[in-house]
C-alpha cells in the first residue's frame, strides 16, 4: 500500500499550471503538449478525487471550493520541493560571483592579481565586470563592487580600500626632453593628455583641479590631447605624447618599474576613497567574504610596500 496515496505527478503538474493561468490553452503551451492532453489530466484528476475542480464558463475557467483548497496545497508542497532543489544544485555547483570595478582598475590593479585569488579559492568562479559607472551592489548588478566615494552608500556595507592620490605622469623620455618641467606652473607649458568622459569613479580632478589646489593660475600654452579611456591616456604617456594625471594606485607601480616618472612631486590628496562594498545580503556569502578579505589583504600588502 502507498504510502501517500496521491494522484499522479503529471496530473498535479498539470492542474497547478492550468489554476496558476487560468487557461487550459496557456497551460498547454507552458507545459508543451496539446489542449487535449491537458484537459484528460484534469479530467482524470477529477474523477479520481470524485469532484469537479474548475467551473467552465463561456471562454472562461474558474477554481470551485474544493479546486482552490488543492491549488493551495500543491503551490505550497511544489515550492518546498522547488527550494530543496535549489539549494541541493546549488550545493554541487561552484559558487559564482560578479565583481565590479571601472574599467582601469581592474585592467592595471585587478588583473595582474586575479592568480592569487585563484589560487586561494580555486572553486569560486570569478566574473568581472568592468565599467566606468558605478555599480550599486544593493540593486543585484554585481555581487561585489569598488566603489569611489566617501564611504555612505545606503544598503552597503563598505571597507575602505585605499585614498586617492594623484600627480604627474610622464615617459622618461619626455622627461629628459623637458629638463625645465620642475614646478606645477611648469605644466602650463607642456602637452596635456586629458581624460574625458571617465565617470563616477574618476571623481572630480582633472588638469584644471590639479592646477588650482597647487595655486597655479592661467591657461595651458599647448593643445592637449582628450582621450576617452584611462589606458589609452597612459599609452600616450608612456609613448611621449605629454603629461598625464596618474593615479598613485595605478602608476606607483608604473613609476617603479620605469615605464613612467613623476617630473613634479606634488601629489594631490582628495578626501575621497576606494573602497570594497557588497549588499548587506551578499556579505554573508563566503565566496563573497572570501574575495573581501582577499582584496583587503592586498590592499594592505601594496600600501606597505609603497
Amino acid at each position: 500500500m502507498k504510502k501517500y496515496p496521491l494522484p499522479t505527478l503529471a496530473q498535479l503538474h498539470t492542474f497547478e499550471a492550468v489554476s496558476r493561468r487560468m487557461s487550459f490553452t496557456g497551460a498547454a503551451d507552458e507545459l508543451c503538449v496539446t489542449q487535449s492532453a491537458v484537459s484528460r489530466q484534469i479530467k482524470a484528476l477529477e474523477m479520481d478525487l470524485g469532484i469537479a475542480l474548475f467551473r467552465r464558463r463561456h471562454r472562461a475557467i474558474e477554481l470551485t471550493r474544493d479546486g482552490r483548497l488543492l491549488f493551495e496545497a500543491v503551490t505550497r508542497g511544489f515550492d518546498e520541493i522547488a527550494h530543496c532543489v535549489g539549494h541541493l544544485r546549488a550545493a554541487t555547483e561552484a559558487p559564482q560571483i560578479t565583481v565590479a570595478a571601472s574599467v582601469a582598475f581592474s585592467y592595471y590593479w585587478l588583473m595582474p592579481r586575479l592568480e592569487r585569488f585563484a589560487e586561494r579559492c580555486p572553486e569560486v568562479d570569478l566574473r568581472v565586470l568592468a565599467a566606468d559607472q558605478q555599480v550599486d551592489p544593493g540593486k543585484g548588478d554585481a555581487d561585489v563592487a569598488v566603489l569611489f566615494g566617501m564611504g555612505d552608500w545606503e544598503g552597503i556595507e563598505t571597507q575602505r580600500l585605499f585614498g586617492e592620490k594623484v600627480y604627474p605622469v610622464c615617459s622618461p623620455d619626455y622627461a629628459r626632453a623637458h629638463p625645465e618641467l620642475l614646478r606645477p606652473s611648469d605644466i602650463l607649458d607642456q602637452t596635456l593628455l586629458h581624460l574625458d568622459g571617465g565617470g563616477t569613479l574618476w571623481g572630480a580632478v582633472d588638469w584644471r583641479v590639479w592646477l588650482a589646489r597647487q595655486g597655479v593660475t592661467g591657461q595651458p600654452v599647448r593643445r592637449g590631447i582628450r582621450l576617452n579611456s584611462y589606458p589609452m591616456v597612459l599609452q600616450g604617456a608612456e609613448a611621449g605624447r605629454g603629461v598625464a594625471l596618474g593615479w598613485s594606485y595605478i602608476t606607483d607601480e608604473m613609476l617603479a618599474s620605469g615605464r613612467l616618472v613623476c617630473p613634479v612631486a606634488k601629489p594631490l590628496e582628495t578626501q575621497n576613497s576606494y573602497y570594497i562594498g557588497a549588499s548587506d545580503r551578499r556579505k554573508q556569502d563566503p565566496a563573497v567574504a572570501a574575495f573581501i578579505q582577499w582584496i583587503m589583504e592586498e590592499c594592505g600588502s601594496a600600501e606597505s610596500s609603497a
